[in-house]
């Protein structure tokens, strides 16, 4: 058996399998083509497909191909600008639940009448992501196939990415349960309460927009969330891992092997450090903006919930961060994620986030005629990391502030430390 080195991989690659199933020959078949299925890669380890348990997001590292299975990896040539990246995965992000439609995706091979409907089919989400941000991969974003993606000039095939695994290391991960299966039942066991009301709901932005719309269902919608496991997901990679949220509990790890696999773990944590966790932040704040406009319980619990999910992914930054510097420093220096100030980046996190805070850093730009200015006054500044963000201000990566706004926000509790 063989699986994906995922260390090969990076956010917005493209995942192209030909897997030996009747209707993988069949799609093979219909389309001329090589491979049948399509996946993106949103995160280390972490891929988004769709199939006929509709939109969902899986671990790389539990996806294991027989040798006779044909596995592509491909990259787009020109590379995208950190923003624009982000965009196209938060696309696929947001289309999770989302039903499979069988007959678009049979259409897309065998033609026919092409009506533009809201489900999804694995090549048709792959290429929509990417026409999110104005990149059309192929002549049709709506009805292609995963062949059609692997022909797009646009892209660029990845060499070696598969490596192979063992039985034993297969045992080994299959006597743990995955949280992202646990996510996956309970996330659609909460839309399949949404579909009882209203059949047109696919993902949780239906859903949301169903309980705004019907308040008299707020309450089903709200006992299908607490019965469902969605909110004790966490709960479970905390039981699973609990060194990852424990440093004590991690620097007590001694044995070489496992200091070698916890490096390893504490690096693609860190390199990840906003970009693998702002989608917490910013569900978070767009829930407390709606519950203000319209209160529901639905809306309540899942700003509790969120609050929980952007602490508990500080917390294993933080513990990860800490235990490098105690064991490897230049691994920090090397690898930690930083999002500088008044970037483009930096704004479309801050926008979503924290919009007062990016309107302020706009005007303090425009009448300094710079950018290398203090966030909040204007005067000349240095670059910050907000430690403690899922407690002043959840999802700000960063911060540029002079010496008197750093004291300034010390003295409300802000932990700030200097970028390096």
């Amino acid at each position: 058996m063989r699986r994906i080195d995922i260390d090969r991989l990076r956010p917005g690659d493209i995942i192209l399998t030909a897997n030996r199933t009747k209707e993988g020959n069949v799609v093979r078949v219909a389309s001329k083509g090589v491979v049948s299925h399509a996946m993106i890669c949103v995160q280390h380890g972490s891929i988004i497909d769709s199939t006929e348990e509709g939109v969902q997001a899986w671990n790389l590292q539990r996806e294991f191909f027989r040798e006779d299975e044909a596995v592509f990896a491909f990259r787009l040539r020109d590379p995208l600008a950190p923003v624009e990246m982000a965009r196209i995965i938060d696309f696929a992000r947001s289309e999770i639940g989302t039903r499979y439609s069988k007959a678009e995706a049979a259409r897309s091979v065998l033609g026919g009448r092409k009506p533009r409907g809201s489900r999804q089919f694995c090549s048709r989400l792959v290429a929509q992501a990417y026409a999110a941000v104005g990149i059309q991969m192929v002549p049709d974003q709506d009805y292609c196939t995963p062949e059609d993606l692997r022909n797009s000039p646009l892209l660029v095939e990845l060499a070696d990415v598969t490596q192979p695994v063992s039985a034993e290391e297969i045992e080994a991960i299959a006597a743990y349960p995955s949280p992202l299966d646990l996510m996956r039942e309970s996330h659609n066991a909460v839309l399949a309460a949404g579909r009882r009301l209203d059949p047109v709901v696919e993902n949780f932005t239906d859903l949301v927009r169903l309980i705004l719309d019907h308040p008299e269902w707020d309450a089903t919608i709200a006992h299908a969330l607490r019965g469902s496991g969605y909110l004790d997901v966490w709960r479970h990679e905390r039981l699973a891992h609990p060194y990852r949220y424990d440093l004590p509990l991690m620097k007590s790890v001694s044995d070489p092997a496992m200091v070698a696999d916890l490096q390893a773990y504490c690096i693609e944590t860190i390199r990840e450090a906003y970009s693998g966790g702002v989608r917490f932040a910013v569900n978070l704040t767009q829930y407390q903006a709606m519950q203000r406009k319209s209160a529901r319980d639905t809306l309540r619990i899942l700003i509790a919930h969120y609050e929980t999910l952007v602490h508990e992914h500080e917390l294993r930054i933080e513990t990860a961060r800490s235990w490098l510097l105690s064991h490897y420093p230049d691994d920090v220096a090397r690898y930690m994620e930083r999002v500088v100030p008044h970037t483009p980046l930096w704004f479309s996190i801050v926008d979503r986030v924290e919009p007062r805070l990016g309107a302020i850093a706009r005007l303090a730009i425009r009448h300094s005629e710079s950018a290398e200015v203090c966030s909040s006054c204007g005067d000349p500044a240095s670059d910050y990391r907000l430690v403690n963000a899922a407690e002043a201000m959840p999802g700000i990566p960063s911060l540029r502030l002079c010496s008197d706004c750093v004291a300034i926000r010390r003295g409300f509790g802000e932990q700030l430390d200097a970028f390096d």
